[in-house]
Formats: structure tokens, sequence, C-alpha cells
């Protein structure tokens, strides 16, 4: 796809990024395989993400001022390369470097300033109403045709949305239908939102048995995956 191309990699950096997250994942397994301390025990807080200095942003207008905000979903894939989400879609559920599994929703937007954009993601389970989700203000990299995405070399441009250890969903995260919600909204508070039908999967083969012990309907956090 065209776009992709726009979006440049700093040499080494997506290696890098995907060195961290598996050396990091490596941590969390052993932790997986320990025995519970107490029925207390809980899965560990994300890293916080600082926000971007909006100050020091000079990316300035995407697209047309005053048209109203055109947006596309993008999502990481188990390789750390950004595609576009349709309806049917499936969707990598990924070992971020804080632990757990996660799902990285992005944007490609257009019609907004790319400075200190308010990006927020969720995953919702249809069946239950429950929901998943998370924000923060990014700003989003030009490409070079009037648009600005998330960049692939850099999760912190994509909302993190925590979706196991599983203690929320009525089943399996995995090979199930869920819903998904992408929202951005620019410094005049303009919003725009779009909705997806996806199927959540564990895609990453080195970390596939524990992706589907702890993502699984009534995992007990602290028990051992095999």
């Amino acid at each position: 796809m065209a776009w992709r191309a726009a979006l440049p990699r700093r040499p080494g950096t997506g290696r890098a990024r995907g060195l961290s997250r598996r050396a990091g994942a490596a941590l969390v397994a052993l932790l997986l395989a320990a025995p519970a301390c107490g029925d207390d025990e809980q899965p560990p807080p994300p890293e916080e993400q600082p926000p971007p200095d909006e100050g020091a942003c000079k990316l300035g207008y995407l697209g047309e001022e005053g048209a109203d905000i055109r947006m596309e979903v993008i999502a990481l894939d188990s390789s750390d390369a950004a595609r576009p989400v349709s309806d049917g879609d499936g969707l990598d559920i990924i070992m971020p470097p804080q632990g757990g599994r996660v799902l990285f929703l992005g944007v490609r937007a257009t019609n907004l300033g790319a400075c200190a954009v308010q990006l927020s993601g969720s995953l919702r389970d249809p069946e239950t109403g429950r929901v998943m989700s998370e924000s923060r203000t990014v700003n989003l990299k030009p490409t070079g045709d009037g648009w600005g995405a998330s960049v692939d070399a850099d999760i912190s441009t994509f909302a993190n949305v925590g979706v196991c250890p599983n203690n929320w969903s009525g089943r399996n995260l995995f090979d199930e239908d869920y819903e998904i919600v992408v929202q951005v909204k620019d410094r005049e508070g303009r919003m725009a939102k779009e909705v997806r039908q996806v199927r959540p999967a564990c895609n990453e083969p080195e970390f596939e048995v524990e992706c589907r012990c702890i993502c699984k309907h009534g995992y007990i956090l602290g028990e051992a995956c095999k």
C-alpha cells in the first residue's frame, strides 16, 4: 500500500523495539509460570507514556482546514508492521514490553492538526457489553499526502489496549468475534470515530501457548501456562 511506504523507519528502530518486546516477554513468561502468592494478586500496571511535548511539535496541519476529519483504523500485527483494519479482519494479540497482552490500535487521519491528537482505542465484547480501553495524546507523522498516521516503529503512537490476562470477558479473547472502536479528537475538540468487527488471534508463534492461556475465559492470575 502506497501510504505505508511514506512512513519512514529509523534504521534499527523497529528491530530494537521488537527485541526489547521479546526480552520483556521472556521475563513475563517466567513470572506467569510462578505460583500465585495470594488471591489479591493483580497484573502489573502498564508503563506510563509521557504525552508529546506540544510546544516542540511543528508538524502543522494535515489536509484541509475546516473540513470534516477523515480517518482510517490501523493496527500493529505480529511482525511489528502497521496495516489497515476492515470489518471481519483478524487482529493480532501482541506481547508488549510491560507484559500481559494488548491490541495496538492506531489511526491514519486528515483534516486536523498533526500535534496533540487525543487517540482512544477500545475492545468491546458484544455479548456482554464489557469494554477494555486506553487513551493517549499523540503526534501523527505526516505521510506526504495530506494525511498523518501512527508510526509502526513507535508503539507510543498507538493506543495500547490491554486485553489479557482475561479477567473481564465472558469468553476467550482469541478466535471469537469482538468490536473495536478507534476515536481521534484534535485540539479544537473536533472528533471522528470508526468501529470495526474483528477476530483477535494469538499469532506470535513463540508466545502462542502463553497467549492462549492468559487470554482464555476463566484464566486465574498466577496460573501456570503449559
